[in-house]
This record gives C-alpha cells, structure tokens and sequence, in this order.
C-alpha cells in the first residue's frame, strides 16, 4: 500500500515567536480568509471558533479540514476526500500563495520552524512491513511507536543556514478514528529564526513531499 492514493491527509504547521497581538486581529483574519481570498471560502471552512480562549480555529466538521491560530503556532490541515494529486496542488497554492504572504509576513511573525505532516493509511500487511524496517524481528507485538531522526539540511540547499536542520518524526500505529497507518512529521528548524519565509516555502514543501516518498513510500514499495 505504499502509494499516493493512501494519504489521507496532509497538514502545513508553522512554529513562531509569541506574538499575542496575532490573536486580537483574529476577526479581521478571518474575514479575509472566509470573504475575501480566492483560496478559502465560508464553504471550505464552515464553522469559526466563538469561543475565544487561548486558540482561534476555521474548521469544516464534514471534511475535517480546518485552520488553528495560537499565540506561537499556526496549523492548517486540508484531509484528502478524492484526488490527492489535485487535492496537494491546490493545498500547496494555499500555504505559498496565501497562508504565508497574508498571514505569516503581514503579521510580522518571526518563524521559528516550519514542518508538513503526511499521514497515510496502512493495512495489516504494510503495518508489519513497516514496523520490520526499524526493529528487530525478534520484537514482537509492536502496534504503536513514534521516533524521530535528526538530519542537517542537504549541502547545496541555497536557502539552508548552516545551523538550520532537519527533524523527522514518524508516528506509527493508530492515528485517527478508526484508522491505523503512519504520520510522518517533516520539520525545519531555523537557527537563527526567520522573518521572511517567503522565497523558502516552496522548496521546503518539495523537500518534505521527497522525504515522505523516500523515508515511508517507497520504504513500503521495497524499493530502498
């Protein structure tokens, strides 16, 4: 089951400096999002948090898609109904081209992390696979684990500083409601943080969709 058609959803998450005043500019961000951009519509994001603690939140219950503003994180999770390859397109257009830009750099947030999580569904056969390529064969009974790996960014990679680095986190077993498989957490660290991710996102969605096809895909395909 080692394909594209088993994710089933994906999520951009940012980690940022505190920034309280974020949440006091919550109705003005949200309008946009609902009324104005041609990303999002009062459709894709049905519902909005009357509750106003220390989180503000878009949500979609039919969907499960939705959009969580704190004072130090942002999180946006669209959940695949139908075609993945369309569906991480337009996912895609919305971080770079909207999430980014008119959240992120107009609200002066200085960005600490950037990550992706793929989570992709699994049988009982790939959940066997899976748990054999990171443990040894006389561990038995194993349903749940989570681990992560810490890698410095590729030589080359233009935007990378030399203290930015990698950490992959692969959470395996049950992840959702009646669902088992793999999340799998791609997440750049900044040192030093950023303002301006901008020229960086792109090539940091790209690399965490590679890292997802090479660490878990084909992983499961038996190709590596």
């Amino acid at each position: 089951m080692g394909s594209q058609k088993a994710v089933k959803q994906l999520t951009f998450g940012v980690a940022y400096n505190h920034m309280f005043k974020l949440l006091d500019t919550w109705g003005e961000i949200a309008d946009d999002i609902l009324y104005k951009s041609k990303f999002f519509s009062s459709e894709y994001f049905s519902n909005i948090s009357q509750q106003y603690t220390t989180e503000r939140r878009l949500t979609n219950p039919k969907t499960g898609n939705q959009l969580i503003v704190t004072a130090n994180n942002l999180v946006y999770t669209h959940v695949i109904e139908k075609n993945y390859q369309q569906e991480n397109k337009e996912f895609k257009q919305r971080v770079v081209d909207y999430i980014v830009p008119e959240i992120l750099c107009r609200y002066g947030l200085i960005i600490r992390r950037l990550g992706m999580v793929f989570v992709s569904e699994l049988d009982t056969e790939s959940m066997k696979k899976f748990a054999f390529l990171y443990f040894q064969d006389s561990v038995k009974g194993i349903t749940d684990f989570r681990f992560s790996r810490k890698e410095a960014t590729p030589r080359g990679l233009l935007f990378a500083e030399e203290q930015d680095f990698i950490n992959k986190i692969f959470s395996f077993g049950s992840i959702g409601e009646n669902m088992q498989g793999v999340s799998y957490d791609f997440q750049l660290h900044f040192n030093p943080i950023r303002q301006d991710v901008r020229n960086i996102v792109s090539s940091f969605m790209a690399m965490a969709e590679l890292g997802f096809s090479e660490d878990v895909l084909s992983q499961l395909r038996g190709e590596k």
